[in-house]
């Protein structure tokens, strides 16, 4: 039987001679037992193992070319690559996805690979759902062999901790960290205790015992009786308080009916006098009249001489009885403020009152504290009243593996009152090998990059400026990243630490200082904020919209901007927390940080300090992107453009921002709504591209529209037809949806 009957066997045939004669040429074992073999995988079709004929060639070559492979028997290597073709090729030829398994079959006979570290593990193997990052993990590995013993720590511990890993990324990166540390001579049982245990905890999940339980049950009867003391002595402080306000608004009460009389009999006596003043004026004008009819060229002299001199008094009587009346009001105004200083005086001297105010706020708080209390960590609690008050996944979880719940689910939020503050219980993790730079820049870009085409070639997009961003990042240099709502900014960020392997936390815009330093707490503790963690975790602090927070608290970020490889802060707890070199401050803005402009009024400039520590990075729409996210839809990709282009026609044209722009973000929605029919057209259109804008604007939209006309394709131009006679409906007056 033979297999040449084929142009492809008959070029086998001529590399299976070309190999024969490399072989030979070897003149040593290993090469005489490649040549024998194969001899016999051409002589013999049931000596053969790897199929077919062709895969076989390719793994001599592989082997020829390894000089890993020079201190083993061409023999040995190639029954171990035997023993992974039967675990991987089950079906042989037929085997589903043969090609691709191929190529990951012949990676595993490369420089340090697979073969050559004889690191193939059937029961590790099969936890893998990709055969690629199984030779990705066995390249994160050291290059030293492992013996079989370390061999089977790996492969336990592997089915230990899979089912905790979300995704097989971390699997691997989690084993590969494993296989690490005991390939540094650390107690294989140890370490994989203490990942086990971290990973248990991040899911909310810690050892309880009995002894701890009864003496939680202890505290928090000492904390209910407690409470109940509190609250009677809230009831007391509030009962005083209303009799002190109750004696306050009597002694004001009493102080304004006094003023308020004593203006009214002033105010009655000026009245009177002023009537009796008009009465003897008048009376005096009458009599001076008289007398001047009787003796009218004789007197009048006098009479003007008597009037001016009458006049004079009666200046000088109103005057007195003014200044009176001033001197009345101001004596009256000195009586209600004695009164009220007084009144101010024994309520600031009198410490018994003083203590009950201050008492009542601290009750207060103390009493929203205590409902919240439940113990964390080291110190017990009340497993009754917690699985009461815990939703149904909280339930004992069995650690042993015995059946018998050795622990129970604990979370909430720290500890209030008397107790310690719970201490924070995580290693600090390692550099990560993209920021160590101990590492040239241009090697570890280069490792970022491929893990970028990796992600690529499984279908994930990525913006124009991803790349200069992410060297940003790598060089710590802070990056602002500017643009409009919705052009992929804070996914970018997403796929930075993906590719970094940090974790990522969006601590979104700063409203005031304790956002980033945290703050002490009423009893003596210290929040954390997330900030915290990040700068002593190595993690990424995403500031997304920098330009909408307070300006006065973002300039705290100036004492964490400066990267010195030595720096480190005091927050307020005290702790001198030194900066993790993974920690890396990525900022996003609508803005260029100056100011508002037309399309996001309400933002504030950033101080200045602040802008210069950062780096800006304008982050647009990515027409690119877009097209890939739309493939399937050309049309409504073309439409989606030529809208946007008239948007910016519009802006250009009344000097004001346009609004509802169409984003990435929408174009993602509108993909969505095509896929699963969800929306007809003509509702695409109306949800995300008309509703909310007013007629003038529609009319210049779709007159814009309708001049890139010529530059649709027929499809484009009927999604317009659409668009338009429904722009129309609205201008003449025929819409039934806008009709209240």
């Amino acid at each position: 039987m033979g297999i040449f009957n084929s142009n492809r066997a008959e070029t086998d045939v001529k590399r299976a001679e070309r190999l024969q004669r490399e072989c030979k040429a070897r003149n040593n074992p290993q090469g005489r037992q490649l040549s024998e073999a194969l001899a016999q995988y051409q002589e013999d079709e049931e000596y053969r193992v790897i199929r077919p004929f062709s895969l076989f060639l390719d793994v001599i070559e592989v082997i020829l070319a390894n000089p890993n492979f020079a201190r083993d028997t061409g023999k040995d290597t190639l029954r171990y690559g035997e023993n992974i073709y039967r675990r991987m090729f089950f079906m042989d030829e037929n085997t589903p996805e043969f090609e691709q398994l191929s190529r990951y079959f012949l990676e595993m006979f490369d420089r340090d690979g697979v073969v050559a570290r004889r690191f193939f593990l059937p029961e590790l193997y099969d936890l893998f759902f990709e055969p690629a990052n199984y030779l990705r993990l066995v390249r994160l590995m050291p290059t030293t062999r492992l013996i079989e013993k370390e061999k089977k720590y790996i492969v336990d511990f592997a089915t230990q901790i899979r089912g905790y890993c979300s995704n097989e990324e971390m699997f691997t990166t989690t084993v590969a960290a494993y296989v690490a540390r005991i390939a540094a001579e650390e107690d294989p049982k140890t370490v994989a205790t203490e990942i086990y245990t971290d990973f248990r905890r991040l899911l909310g999940i810690y050892s309880v015992s009995e002894e701890r339980i009864a003496t939680a049950e202890q505290k928090l009867d000492a904390v209910e009786l407690a409470t109940g003391r509190l609250s009677d002595t809230l009831n007391l402080s509030e009962e005083r308080m209303r009799a002190a306000a109750q004696l306050s608004e009597s002694t004001l009460k009493t102080v304004k009916n006094f003023t308020d009389g004593e203006v009214a009999r002033v105010t009655s006596r000026v009245n009177s006098l002023t009537d009796t003043m008009r009465k003897e004026h008048a009376a005096f004008v009458e009599n001076q009249q008289a007398i001047v009819f009787a003796q009218r060229d004789e007197l009048i002299n006098s009479v003007v001489s008597e009037s001016r001199e009458k006049l004079t008094e009666l200046r000088k009587e109103a005057d007195g009885i003014s200044a009176k009346l001033r001197e009345e009001i101001l004596w009256a105004n000195r009586e209600s403020a004695s009164v009220i200083a007084k009144t101010d005086e024994f309520l600031r001297d009198n410490t018994r009152i003083q203590e009950v105010f201050a008492n009542a706020d601290e009750s207060r708080e103390l009493s929203r504290k205590i409902d919240k209390l439940m113990v964390l960590n080291d110190t017990p609690v009340n497993t009754a009243q917690h699985a009461a008050n815990a939703p149904a996944e909280a339930s004992p979880v069995d650690f042993a593996g015995t059946g018998a719940a050795a622990g129970v689910y604990l979370a909430g939020p720290r500890e209030v009152g008397h107790f310690p503050e719970i201490p924070e219980e995580r290693e600090i993790p390692p550099v990560s090998p993209l920021l160590d730079t101990k590492i040239p820049f241009r090697e570890r870009f280069e490792t970022a990059m491929k893990a970028k085409e990796d992600m690529a070639n499984q279908g994930v997009l990525f913006h124009r400026m991803f790349d200069d961003v992410l060297a940003a990042v790598m060089e710590n240099s802070n990056p602002y990243l500017i643009g409009p709502s919705g052009c992929g900014k804070t996914y970018m960020v997403r796929q930075i630490a993906s590719i970094l392997s940090l974790d990522y936390v969006d601590i979104g815009y700063i409203n005031e200082e304790y956002d980033i330093l945290g703050f002490q707490t009423a009893n003596g503790g210290y929040s954390r904020p997330n900030f915290y963690r990040c700068y002593k975790y190595g993690k990424i602090a995403f500031c997304d919209e920098l330009d909408n927070g307070n300006s006065r608290a973002t300039v705290k970020l100036n004492s964490f901007l400066t990267n010195t490889e030595e720096a480190s802060y005091s927050f307020p707890n005290g702790e001198n927390v030194p900066r993790h070199p993974n920690f890396r401050i990525v900022a996003a803005g609508n803005t260029t940080g100056n100011g508002a402009d037309e399309n996001y009024n309400s933002r504030e400039k950033i101080e200045e300090s602040v802008q210069q520590r950062f780096t800006p990075i304008y982050v647009g729409y990515d027409n690119r992107m877009e097209e890939e996210i739309m493939i399937d839809y050309p049309e409504w990709f073309r439409f989606l453009v030529a809208f946007r282009a008239a948007t910016d026609a519009w802006t250009k044209h009344t000097h004001a921002g346009a609004a509802g722009i169409i984003t990435t973000r929408d174009a993602s929605k509108i993909c969505r709504y095509l896929d699963n029919g969800s929306f007809s057209a003509q509702k695409i259109l109306e949800y995300e591209f008309i509703q909310t804008k007013d007629e003038e604007y529609l009319e210049f939209l779709d007159k814009n529209l309708r001049d890139q006309l010529a530059r649709m394709t027929k499809p484009c131009a009927e999604i317009y037809k659409l668009f338009h006679d429904r722009v129309q409906e609205i201008i003449t007056g025929k819409d039934t949806l806008r009709t209240v």
